[in-house]
């Protein structure tokens, strides 16, 4: 099974329908459409890729600088916390243990409650086994341990543990060395809060910039916090590592800042969306798009005054051009400009005034041409008139003079041999036979001559037994089958009319026994109330009547048809035949032709 594929046409912009004065400004419109967004495009993609760069180094430097301040920080309280740490009561309960240092050293512990983001503190024997145990009452005992911390080696200046996450808080813990001058007498172990405000952290992002998130998070990426409570690993940048990442953060793209803070294991991460960072260019951009349309809004306007001012000569031009095509000689277009579309307008008022000039001296030729086209054919109508009457003449007096002579010199003939004796000598009788029969033969010659000449049956019975004698007579002397039909009886016509119209019968019958090579002719002869139409028609060879040369035969058949005031028309093709139309108004049928 053969499946057919359609064809779909898809119709063009109908440019071509459109005005030079319309195509201008659109034109322009559109190439000023393409410059602008060619160059806002650009411009863009230029400003947009300029901002992000900057974001991303901006990026880099405040996650360095944070990263350097947090580890500063921690720092400075490591060595305060060393020397909470190194208090004397501490080491004196750690070396000897009594009882009497207990609640010395108690009470220095409970005096490190006062920081409110210290959770708890214990201290710890050089085995590092706790010796004694202060919490905040609010917590209980609930507080986990760290027993990875305890198990690492702890430098003098103390180690920050990992972030934990207790009761929607996070908690961190710190663990210093208590030395009796350079020997390690114990340890003291303390829970922190990461303790900060909400309107911190927005103060902290306001001052990194809009749109930007800060979190904190362990090395190993176990607990995220934005400094206030825990939070959710950002998505795509939790397995990172240190630097400057593009990401997708479930809103959009973002760009993140990864660095790990110094004396601590934990790693800060600053966020910012693309959106964020690109609000400048986008502003930019709304802004290139609101200057564009006031830009394409007045260079339309301009492109549309400019094709105004172009286009106006050219409508004058068009419409004198137009005036002139329609024969409106006195056409011109008003000159007011120097420039080129003056100097046309000038050329154009030169040509139309020689084409007046022209055409009024071609209007008197042709006037002085048909003129003598009339006088030429009224000459010829005359000179058909006279020869016809000296046919009609020649005609009459061949039939009556010379027949009259034939028809004596038979009679004597006849006489001469009933007059002659017996016996007669028959040489002498042969030769008056001969005679006799040669009289007959040009008495019969001198009667076809006659009516080839005149035919006596158009004068006697009119235009339509001539037709039909002739259609006889043709047939007879060429063997070629003729038909004539006549749709009346009689037909009363002018004279000058009945012999045109004969002589145009009998110039076509001849010519189409010369050159047609037809084997049958078929004439009809028809009248209605505003026409006489007769109408020869035969098969035989045709010709084209366009590439055809025009005849003698031809060209005396149309001015016979003119001069009795009607029309003939030819109608044929290679190997179809020809059709003959002569056509008589019904006004010139009773007139006297031309």
């Amino acid at each position: 099974m053969t499946t057919k594929k359609r064809k779909y046409k898809f119709s063009r912009i109908p440019v071509r329908g459109l005005s030079l004065q319309q195509r201008l400004p659109l034109l322009i419109c559109i190439l000023l459409l393409c410059i602008i967004l060619v160059f806002s495009i650009s411009s863009y993609i230029t400003v947009r890729r300029s901002y992000l760069q900057a974001g991303r180094e901006r990026l880099s430097s405040l996650s360095m600088q944070l990263s350097s301040l947090f580890g500063q920080t921690f720092q400075n309280f490591l060595q305060t916390a060393r020397q909470a740490a190194n208090q004397e009561e501490l080491r004196a309960y750690l070396i000897t243990g009594k009882a009497g240092y207990r609640e010395a050293a108690i009470r220095k512990l409970e005096a490190l409650r006062t920081d409110s983001a210290n959770i708890s503190a214990t201290l710890y024997d050089t085995h590092k086994r706790p010796v004694l145990h202060i919490v905040r009452d609010s917590l209980g005992e609930k507080m986990p341990g760290d027993p990875g911390l305890l198990e690492t080696a702890v430098p003098d200046a103390g180690v920050i543990g990992k972030l934990h996450q207790q009761h929607n808080r996070i908690y961190f813990p710190v663990l210093h060395k208590v030395k009796e001058g350079r020997e390690t007498v114990g340890y003291l172990l303390r829970w922190r809060k990461l303790s900060t405000t909400q309107e911190g952290v927005q103060q902290l992002s306001q001052l990194l910039g809009s749109g930007a998130i800060l979190y904190v998070a362990n090395l190993d990426g176990s607990v995220w916090s934005d400094l206030v409570s825990p939070v959710d690993a950002p998505r795509g940048l939790a397995d990172r590592s240190t630097g400057v990442h593009d990401f997708e953060n479930g809103k959009g793209p973002a760009i993140g800042a990864i660095r790990t803070i110094q004396h601590t294991p934990w790693m800060i991460m600053i966020e910012f969306t693309q959106a964020s960072l690109l609000t400048a260019p986008n502003r930019f951009m709304n802004w290139l798009i609101v200057a564009g349309m006031l830009f394409t809004a007045i260079g339309s306007f301009l492109a549309w005054l400019l094709s105004r001012n172009l286009t106006r000569p050219l409508k004058d031009l068009t419409a004198a051009s137009s005036a002139l095509a329609d024969g409106d000689y006195t056409a011109i277009v008003p000159v007011e400009r120097r420039d080129e579309m003056g100097k046309l307008a000038r050329a154009f008022n030169a040509m139309s005034g020689k084409i007046r000039e022209a055409h009024a001296d071609l209007e008197k030729q042709v006037q002085e041409t048909g003129l003598m086209n009339d006088q030429l054919r009224e000459l010829s109508a005359h000179l058909q008139n006279i020869r016809e009457e000296e046919r009609i003449h020649i005609a009459r007096e061949m039939h009556d003079e010379l027949g009259q002579l034939l028809t004596g010199f038979k009679m004597d003939v006849i006489s001469v041999k009933r007059k002659m004796g017996q016996p007669v000598d028959p040489k002498i009788l042969t030769r008056l036979d001969t005679m006799e029969a040669t009289s007959d033969e040009a008495i019969k010659f001198v009667r076809k001559l006659s009516a080839e000449l005149r035919p006596s049956l158009l004068d006697d019975l009119g235009l339509i037994a001539a037709l039909e004698w002739h259609s006889q007579e043709f047939e007879r002397r060429y063997s070629i089958r003729t038909i004539f039909q006549s749709e009346m009886q009689e037909i009363a016509i002018a004279p000058l009319i009945g012999t045109g119209v004969f002589r145009i019968f009998q110039e076509s019958l001849t010519n189409i026994a010369r050159h047609a090579g037809a084997h049958q002719i078929k004439a009809t002869l028809k009248l209605s109330n505003s026409s006489l139409k007769l109408t020869i028609t035969d098969d035989g060879e045709g010709f084209d009547p366009d590439g055809q040369r025009k005849t003698l035969g031809l060209l005396g058949m149309k001015e016979r048809a003119i001069m009795i005031g009607g029309e003939l028309d030819i109608y044929s093709s290679p190997g179809r035949g020809t059709t003959i139309t002569v056509t008589i108004p019904s006004t010139q049928l009773t007139g006297s032709g031309r």
